[in-house]
């Protein structure tokens, strides 16, 4: 490998860790030994997440990955430049072409992978072909496994081919601290698929590919539609106040909860309807009075108001300080919002817009704030007191947005009429009554 691309790798590789550390509050992993790969790889992701889900499948892995990119990335200045000069794949989607009729021709690009793979090299590809928000796999295409098949074929079925197929779990991929679970399957084998290549390279084609599919949907939270993926968040919410576990038992528990979900609806319309109406019904309460499950609860409890007023004597103490991270903190982190928003992208690019364009939001007013302090106080002690202190408290002021919000909406219930309340704990005990029946 040439510099260059050493280089370059190693830098965005670096970039990529630590901003997701930053961005992202846990990245949780399970079967991690699997990123030690052995063998040439093909790394398959689910793509919820636009240009972060190759780092997040890439950076645990022990090689230097090649990325399949589609061509709409190569026309964006810079970017286009970096990605045909190091590690990018040019490859063409019907979106890109733009013209119906005329030929992908990708030809170019298959070649170099397989080559690429032929070395023993990794390759990434996002086998849905684009990216999108709701909790699903959607078709795969079938580029990854011919280029797979094709070739193992080329080298008599004798590389040791594997595809690794990575299941990238975002609690919310668009918003900064929430984590992530990467769930890791076992590689699928190639050469397992060489008998029915011999007799139908295009029935073995659809194999690999529906195998892949299959174990991504296992890896992944996959519901039928946008209607039972919100109906599967809400009791997610529910069921994680009253047994709160860490972001990876979660998807454990939620898959349980969508597979008997899915063959409760079968049998049971009339049941179904109620229980979709109660779970309605009680959100419709909550986003009314902007508040939360948890806060919901947690005023409910017999020492609910002494506990909000510690909450609100402690907002009022600590405002002085929300206010001062907020005041060094505004350009460089609300900058890659304002641009997001100017920029009207698909949802999915929310968080590479806002990690990409903070890098040099933060850089850039971090450093412009740090020469104004320094025209003031020249002491190099005082220097660093004021950078750590602007790092503390913009993390502080992060959480103190929320904290605030939280505690308001807990004084508005507090509001509300007691027959009101009691009708809505009772109307929650009979959501959390069905969901307890679909964890069994």
């Amino acid at each position: 490998m040439n510099p260059y691309k050493f280089l370059s790798y190693a830098f965005v590789w670096s970039l990529a860790t630590v901003t997701s550390r930053i961005f992202y509050s846990k990245i949780l992993t399970r079967n991690k030994k699997a990123f030690r790969l052995k063998h040439p790889t093909i790394l398959v992701t689910n793509h919820p997440n636009t240009l972060y889900d190759p780092f997040m499948a890439a950076v645990p892995v022990n090689r230097f990955v090649h990325f399949l990119a589609n061509a709409g990335l190569f026309d964006i200045p810079v970017l286009g430049a970096f990605l045909g000069s190091t590690f990018g794949i040019k490859v063409e989607r019907r979106q890109d072409v733009g013209v119906d009729g005329v030929k992908l021709d990708n030809d170019k690009a298959f070649r170099f992978a397989e080559e690429f793979l032929a070395k023993g090299g990794c390759l990434y590809i996002a086998a849905e072909g684009g990216s999108d928000i709701p909790r699903r796999i959607r078709q795969f295409k079938t580029g990854s496994a011919r280029i797979a098949l094709s070739t193992e074929d080329k080298n008599g079925f004798k590389l040791g081919l594997e595809i690794l197929i990575v299941g990238l779990n975002y609690q919310d991929q668009r918003n900064f601290r929430t984590p992530i679970f990467r769930n890791v399957g076992e590689p699928i084998k190639v050469i397992d698929f060489e008998a029915i290549y011999r007799k139908d390279k295009f029935q073995a084609v659809t194999d690999l590919t529906a195998a892949m599919q299959k174990q991504a949907e296992r890896l992944t939270i996959h519901t039928h539609d946008d209607e039972e993926d919100m109906l599967v968040r809400q009791l997610e919410e529910i069921v994680q106040t009253e047994d709160p576990l860490s972001f990876d038992l979660v998807f454990d528990r939620t898959k349980i909860m969508i597979s008997n979900w899915q063959d409760f609806q079968k049998e049971n319309q009339e049941e179904v309807k109620k229980f979709t109406s109660k779970v309605k019904q009680y959100f419709s309460f909550l986003q009314k009075n902007k508040t939360s499950d948890c806060i919901f609860i947690k005023t409910q409890k017999s020492n609910a108001k002494i506990n909000w007023w510690m909450r609100t004597l402690l907002m009022v103490i600590s405002y002085p300080i929300f206010v001062y991270g907020i005041a060094n903190n505004f350009l460089a982190n609300y900058t890659p919002a304002l641009i997001n928003r100017k920029l009207k992208l698909h949802a999915a690019y929310t968080s590479a817009v806002k990690i990409l364009s903070g890098i040099f939001t933060y850089l850039i007013f971090y450093w412009l704030q740090i020469w104004i302090f320094k025209q003031f106080f020249t002491k190099e002690l005082f220097i660093w007191m004021y950078i750590g202190s602007v790092i503390l408290t913009g993390f502080f002021s992060w959480w103190y947005k929320d904290f605030a919000k939280s505690t308001l909406s807990g004084w508005r219930l507090f509001r509300l009429p007691e027959e009101n309340l009691k009708s809505k704990i009772e109307l929650r005990k009979s959501i959390m009554y069905q969901i307890n029946s679909l964890l069994k």
